[in-house]
């Protein structure tokens, strides 16, 4: 059942006058409204999406998707506002913090997309080289997918999984400063609140690897102390608490949500994880919630979400959401700021699933 924050949120959109006239598109699914959707962020009251398009339907594009999330919570046919045609192979995406600007992964021509965010519904894909055919973006290692921010947003991090590098992107100069050698597989990366460090997972090897936010080297590797029994390889998705304290990592072998003592990082490796917490198949993206309070982990393979405590690592929750979900956002209720919604992308059923993070419950999916 939805909650009072939502209706009195769609009455106050009402009074507004806020209610869409466009046509529903019918063309949903594979090639259509989504395309092998692959990561959303989301700046109230747009989010944003990426679309990948792996088997080059549809002429062969890409696309960044605009969704309204106030025409969301009325007519769900008509949230999509805007699509911008890109290269195919899009990974993933994030936003500066004033929502300006959407920096997106690019893996057919290992680049990092710029969209001007100026007018949030109507996102401007910039050409940093004119000379040469189509939108030019930065030039990074091969197959950039993760991304993430400095603390002053002057640098971009990128993982690169064919190259083994996280490039660093120097956001003033809007051009490639170094590449930071690891190995081939690195998947994802996250700053600790603290901005000291940049954790990065990866697909082919145990163990996360750290960075030094300040200088861009390499600072350190730990092993989560379970690799030696193929437990906690193949690392995709991580996130902290917002004290920095917890971190989260989803482990596709054996299928576990790793519960991590951040404060013994990177001194003291062995004491760390504290706690495997079981997941169902193919976990994948990890989301804290804004007041640190439970922690969400998208099930690739499964199908699911599920939602466990960060205190105790207590299972709070278990959704059913599309095919795939393999990226999730968070975004405050305007109305109710402790109230949280979810969204989910979901890879393999090419829609959209919004959750209430309060009841736990599955509000719509689009289409």
């Amino acid at each position: 059942m939805r909650s009072t924050a939502i209706w009195l949120l769609i009455v106050s959109l009402l009074l507004a006058g806020v209610l869409a006239c466009e046509e529903e598109d019918e063309n949903i699914g594979e090639g259509g409204i989504f395309d092998s959707p692959t990561s959303v962020a989301v700046h109230w009251p747009y989010a944003y999406v990426t679309n990948a398009n792996f088997d080059l339907s549809s002429g062969k594009d890409g696309h960044l998707s605009v969704v309204d999330l106030r025409l969301a919570l009325q007519r769900r046919d008509q949230a999509v506002v805007r699509t911008v045609e890109t290269d195919p192979y899009l990974s993933k995406i994030v936003l500066n913090a004033e929502g300006s600007v959407a920096y997106v992964a690019e893996r057919r021509h290992n680049t990092v997309l710029l969209f001007d965010l100026t007018d949030p519904a109507r996102p401007d894909l910039l050409d940093l080289d004119d000379s040469e055919d189509g939108s030019q973006g930065i030039t990074v290692g091969r197959q950039p997918f993760g991304l993430t921010l400095t603390p002053a947003e002057d640098r971009l991090l990128v993982a690169c999984l064919s190259s083994g590098v996280i490039s660093v992107v120097d956001l003033i100069a809007q051009q490639l400063t170094k590449n930071i050698a690891l190995s081939s597989g690195v998947n994802d990366i996250k700053i600790d609140p603290a901005g000291r460090y940049a954790y990065v997972t990866n697909k082919m090897a145990p163990g996360i690897t750290m960075i030094d936010v300040e200088t861009g080297n390499y600072a350190a590797a730990f092993d989560t102390g379970l690799s030696f029994s193929l437990t906690a390889y193949d690392n995709r998705g991580l996130d902290f608490t917002p004290d920095g304290d917890r971190l989260f990592v989803a482990a596709r072998n054996p299928g576990a949500l790793l519960m991590v003592d951040a404060t013994k990082l990177p001194l003291y490796p062995e004491d760390a994880v504290l706690r495997l917490l079981p997941t169902d198949l193919g976990p994948s993206a990890v989301k804290v919630t804004p007041d640190g309070g439970e922690v969400w982990v998208t099930n690739f393979v499964s199908n699911t979400v599920f939602a466990y405590d960060t205190d105790n690592g207590d299972l709070v929750g278990v959704m059913r959401v599309g095919a795939g979900p393999n990226d999730i956002a968070m975004f405050a209720d305007p109305i109710d700021p402790d109230h949280y919604y979810a969204l989910t992308v979901n890879f393999n059923s090419h829609n959209l699933t919004l959750l209430d993070v309060r009841s736990k419950e599955v509000i719509w999916a689009i289409p």
